[in-house]
This record gives structure tokens, sequence and C-alpha cells, in this order.
């Protein structure tokens, strides 16, 4: 796995003539959390070398385990003092990438048009993207499908209230808690300095320097979901194991007609973590998607809508094909709250039905969606 870090290389607090730049547990945290498990990392910042440390950061009282550890860890440093230029850097050599905090960003990195880019190109190729504390405020500008990336997601990042505790509120340039609101993020946090990290599909945001290395972890968890996490990966039948998605043999895909396909495409991947494979053109071709082990073609023709919904749960007809969206999951109460927070219509919470727990949510077309407590799969 490769992950990029980004630092700011802004050394100045405003007009105070006082000193700023990155918040050494910030970086040293989540550094150590990606270093320790085998993560391959790149550090890089606008100017390129070391990038300025705020002096605040490394007093007596702010001391961490992570930091005593990195004073001590001679590569670390080196790698720290050594950073590339950010302009140089492409969404495509990486996996993810994770940007520290402190004032610093909310000078260079909030405006520049090289962060701004990058953020874009690794949310847009289908990665996920993660901030720190005052990093938040760096995807101010920073758009997804033609409105703010967080616009609708929940996220954290450094409240008023810890600015007002820093005594900065009229020294930063902005405030990042009333700027993710502005722009339509759904704000959440906890006391001031409590440890708070969240993640919204694809997008992982800290409250603060003490979120660092939860954020950090998340972002490691997130990456490896899919090894890590129980799930059904293939289907056998007699003495045959087919692959999902198959390798070979048989192929799982699910087609949809819907009013407008790039709304539909957001809402599978904000409520699923679906990802767009192609987002379909003027000229017919469809939207695909793939969600878990599943495909979903989605084409503009219509389809049923919430007001008058034609697609019905019924018993099948032998003779006729008969398909719904069915999604088969490890945790279904967990995947409840996650989709319901996320904005999923449900119709009915999850329930006990034919041996197990089942759920069922309306999607903006009108579609009926199964949502069941996976389970290991044997035919024949």
């Amino acid at each position: 796995m490769k992950i990029l870090m980004v630092l700011t290389s802004h050394n100045q607090l405003g007009n105070t003539g006082r000193p700023t730049g990155f918040w050494l547990e910030e970086f040293a945290a989540p550094y150590f959390v990606f270093r320790d498990a085998g993560v391959e990392l790149t550090l890089a910042s606008p100017k390129g070398g070391q990038p300025p440390l705020d002096p605040k950061s490394d007093l007596p009282e702010n001391q961490t385990p992570a930091m005593t550890r990195f004073k001590k860890d001679a590569a670390a440093q080196k790698a720290l003092a050594n950073t590339v230029k950010l302009a140089d850097m492409k969404a495509e050599d990486f996996d993810t990438v994770f940007y520290p905090g402190g004032h610093g960003p909310m000078w260079d990195l909030a405006e520049s048009p090289t962060s701004i880019a990058l953020l874009e190109a690794f949310y847009n190729s289908g990665k996920p993207i993660a901030l720190v504390c005052h990093s938040p405020g760096v995807l101010r500008h920073v758009t997804y499908q033609g409105a703010p990336l967080v616009k609708g997601k929940h996220v954290a990042g450094f409240t008023n209230g810890e600015e007002e505790a820093m005594q900065l509120t009229k020294v930063v340039p902005f405030l990042v808690e009333d700027e993710l609101l502005r722009l339509g993020a759904i704000f959440e946090k906890k006391a001031n300095w409590e440890p708070f990290s969240i993640t919204d599909g694809r997008l992982i945001t800290g409250q603060n320097p003490a979120s660092s290395t939860s954020a950090a972890q998340a972002l490691l968890k997130l990456m490896t979901a899919s090894k890590s996490e129980p799930s059904i990966t293939s289907v056998q039948i007699g003495q045959k194991s087919y692959q999902m998605p198959p390798r070979e043999g048989i192929s799982i895909a699910h087609f949809l007609t819907v009013a407008d396909m790039d709304r539909s495409a957001r809402f599978y991947e904000k409520v699923f973590d679906g990802r767009i494979l192609s987002r379909g053109d003027s000229s017919g071709a469809p939207v695909y998607l793939q969600i878990e082990n599943t495909w979903l073609l989605v084409n503009v023709g219509g389809g049923p809508t919430p007001d008058k919904p034609t697609v019905t749960l019924s018993v099948p007809d032998p003779d006729h094909i008969n398909s719904f969206m069915n999604i088969r999951v490890a945790d279904i109460e967990a995947c409840y709250k996650l989709w319901k927070s996320r904005g999923a219509e449900f119709i009915t919470p999850p329930i006990p039905k034919y041996g197990e727990i089942r759920c069922y949510i309306r999607d903006p077309d009108g579609y009926i969606i199964e949502v069941g407590q996976s389970t290991d799969l044997t035919y024949g």
C-alpha cells in the first residue's frame, strides 16, 4: 500500500509576526500508524524540504508518545526533512492521501490549485482521502460532480470552541467549523480536545490533534476492509467455487432504468460506498457501479418513482426473470444505522424473515433493495 502525506509549507501566523506550521502530533502519530503497518510512505509539501513546525506543538505540555518516538527515530526525521514537492505528485501513484493539520494549511494548502486538483483526482478515481484538525478546511474549494465535496457528508474538524480556546478566531483566515457548515457539510464534534474522527464513504476527517491516531487507523481500516472484514467472496455450487465478482463461470448484475443516471450514481456511491466505474454518456452508455460483489448497470429510462412505485416484492414467476436489488452484509444493524444516516429511505428496519435478519430500502426511483445478514452459501 502506498500513502501520500501532505504537509504545509506556510510558517507565518497571519499578521501576528508569530510562527506557525504543521502540528507535530498530527504528523508523528499517523506516520507511525502507517509505518508500523508496512505502508510505503511519501511525504510532500508545496515547497518541498523541511516543513515548518508550529513551535507550540512541541511545548512540554503537548508531548505525546508518538512525538517522543519521532525524536528518537533518525529515519523519520530524515524523511520529514526531505519532503518532495507537491506539484510533482500524482494521485495515480498512490492508494490514498493523508493531510496532517496545524494552522499552516489554512493559508497555503486551502488555496493551492495543486492541492485542490490532487484531492479531486484522488476522490474522482474512487480513492479515499483523510484530513485531520485544521486540514479538513483544505477542502473548502474541493468539488465533486460540480458541488462541494463535503456537501451532505458527515465531517469533523477543528471546532470554533477549540479555536476560541487558542485565541485565534480573529487571526485565522476562516473558521474550519463555520466553513464546512457553509459548504453544506453535516458537522459533528465532541468536547474540546476530545479525540473524534468520522468516516463517511471515502472521506475521513478528525477533529483535533488527539484525533490524528484514530483518523489514521480509520484510513487503514477502510483501505484493508475487503481483506479483514467478513464477507461472502465466493459461492460453492456442487464441487466448484465461483468468485464474486467472478473470474470465470457465472456473473451477477442488476439492471435499473432510472430518471436521472447521475443522481442514482451519487445515491449508490454515497449510501452504499459504491464504486463508480463509468458515468455513462449522452449517447446512451449506462452507468456502471460495483457495490461489494455485485455489478449495477444504470440506464436512463424513467423507471418507478417514489410516488408511483411499480417495482414491488412478489412471489417470483418461474417462467419469467424476477429480480430486485439484493445486498448481503456481515452486520446488518451497523449497516442500517450507517445507511440511514446517509439518507437511505428504509421501508422496514432489520426484522427476522426466512430464518435470517432482513430490511428493505427504497432508492430515489422507487426500486426495492433487500439487505440481509450474510451467511455462508452452499448449493447442490
